[in-house]
């Protein structure tokens, strides 16, 4: 037998060891990106009331559906729910749990992928059950208005 050369594969490369490995698809993925603007809710109890501040967050990205196969793989009890895939550019910084509101639809992310070395990261966004009516409030405590002069609730 002597001396054979050794042969290796991806398995034997880790993602980030040396580029190249693993396309970076950053320019394809800005072609599909549009500007898009979150409001991320954070909780927080302030004289044993909960106060739920917005935070406005702008960054590039696209947010397609879920597929139908992509449904049947959740649980039966999640089918029913919105569930939207999110690829955003790396600038944005969105955690498991945390509660985002797009175009008046709040949702809470369920998944998050880093693929910040290929140009992008992916989260995956569920439609987020909505209690009652609670008015959002800016920094300061002031209640957030929408384009209207509405003052936006949940």
């Amino acid at each position: 037998m002597g001396n054979k050369e050794r042969i290796f594969n991806a398995k034997n490369v880790p993602i980030d060891e040396k580029t190249g490995t693993i396309p970076d698809v950053s320019g394809a993925m800005t072609d599909y990106y549009q500007p898009m603007v979150f409001n991320r809710i954070t909780k927080s109890l302030e004289a044993f009331q909960a106060v739920e501040t917005a935070e406005v967050v702008a960054f590039r990205g696209f947010m397609p559906p879920f597929s139908n196969r992509q449904l049947l793989l959740k649980p039966e009890g999640q089918r029913a729910w919105n569930w939207y895939q999110l690829f955003a550019e790396p600038v944005l910084e969105l955690e498991v749990d945390d509660i985002v509101v797009y175009q008046g639809e709040q949702t809470r992310v369920m998944a998050k992928k880093n693929f910040k070395n290929f140009g992008y990261v992916y989260y995956e966004l569920v439609q987020d059950w909505e209690p009652g009516t609670t008015i959002i409030t800016g920094p300061g405590g002031t209640p957030l208005n929408n384009t209207e002069g509405e003052v936006i609730t949940k």
